[in-house]
């Protein structure tokens, strides 16, 4: 089977792409990059996601069967992207997150209501805000993060389901591991490896319970879809078995580190950690259930918690 990758050179496009190609699949990547990721797997192609005909060419040269969009961030690059594809492949997947539900914009201070109490399934309730990253002022042009002000799944998703081709959503947690741009984890890491002194806590965080799911882990989950009959007009979660709150998380950090230093929770709303999570609302739980992904497709995480968190710290000593 021959895959395309639109988004191959990162951090979780290449770990798809290994994947991939670890269970026999024709990887072909493509990226606007001139200069592949050197953990790149398979053959790396150069084109902008926005060249839709490109792609399109793409595609019938090399026979191309299933597309896995890494990059379905905004509406109007997609719409023109699916219409070069749909009818011409056997299945289109795309890569959503767990931002569409409504507990996302209740912890975020967007709408009012009351929050899915449980984990959120596949047919929890969705936001009822859209564009949730949009500003008072529009970003820079030039900017790297200009994308935002059109960035939301939800018109994505309704798109893709009207799509002739076969088509699979994934929702995905947030991702760890070697190579995260956002850093997940450096709150709790960048601390231990610099200090022995107390990790302070605010409470609200200490106990906030959110999904996380390593890449690797994420990756086998996305691979499980591809060219899968039970996975076809069907959405998926994808994330860890159990979340577990913050306090939790530091915990199992301070094992791989085997760190010593205290952890202390704190109610103070003035010091520097409290003040970068004053708009936010943590009563706001954020559980993602992945059951269906595992029992139906018969996803299981390959990568240990232990295992997947030693490899993040190790690049965060790199990083520095």
């Amino acid at each position: 089977m021959k895959i395309l990758i639109i988004g191959i050179n990162g951090f979780l496009g290449h770990a798809v792409a290994a994947r991939s190609t670890a269970q026999g699949m024709e990887v072909f990547g493509l990226s606007r990059s001139k200069t592949p990721n050197r953990q790149v797997k398979g053959t790396y192609l150069v084109a902008d996601r926005t060249s839709s005909k490109a792609i399109g060419e793409i595609i019938n040269v090399y026979n191309i069967d299933v597309v896995i969009d890494v990059l379905a961030m905004k509406l109007p690059d997609t719409q023109a992207l699916i219409s070069e594809l749909d009818g011409h492949i056997a299945q289109y997947v795309m890569l959503g997150s767990s931002d569409v539900y409504r507990n996302y914009e209740l912890l975020h201070g967007l709408a009012q209501g009351t929050p899915t109490s449980n984990s959120i399934d596949e047919d929890s309730a969705l936001r009822t805000t859209l564009y949730t990253y949009l500003k008072d002022r529009h970003r820079a042009a030039a900017g790297s993060n200009q994308y935002l002000d059109e960035y939301d799944k939800i018109p994505i998703e309704e798109l893709v389901r009207t799509l002739a081709t076969d088509w699979t959503i994934l929702r995905l947690p947030m991702i760890y591991g070697p190579g995260d741009k956002q850093r997940r984890f450096s709150w709790a890491i960048g601390h231990m490896v610099r200090s022995d002194e107390p990790l302070v806590m605010p409470r609200v965080w200490a106990e906030w319970i959110t999904t996380y799911g390593y890449v690797e882990n994420v990756a086998e989950g996305i691979a499980l879809t591809i060219g899968n009959s039970r996975a076809l007009k069907r959405v998926f979660n994808i994330g860890e078995v159990a979340p577990v709150n913050h306090l939790e998380w530091s915990r199992r950090i301070a094992e791989v580190l085997g760190w010593n230093g205290d952890i202390e929770i704190s109610d103070d709303p003035t010091i520097e950690f409290a003040q970068r999570l004053s708009s936010l609302d943590l009563s706001v739980q954020f559980q993602i259930d992945s059951r269906r992904i595992r029992e139906q497709l018969g996803f299981y995480e390959t990568v240990t918690i232990t295992d997947g968190l030693t490899r993040t710290a190790v690049d965060e000593r790199v990083r520095g």
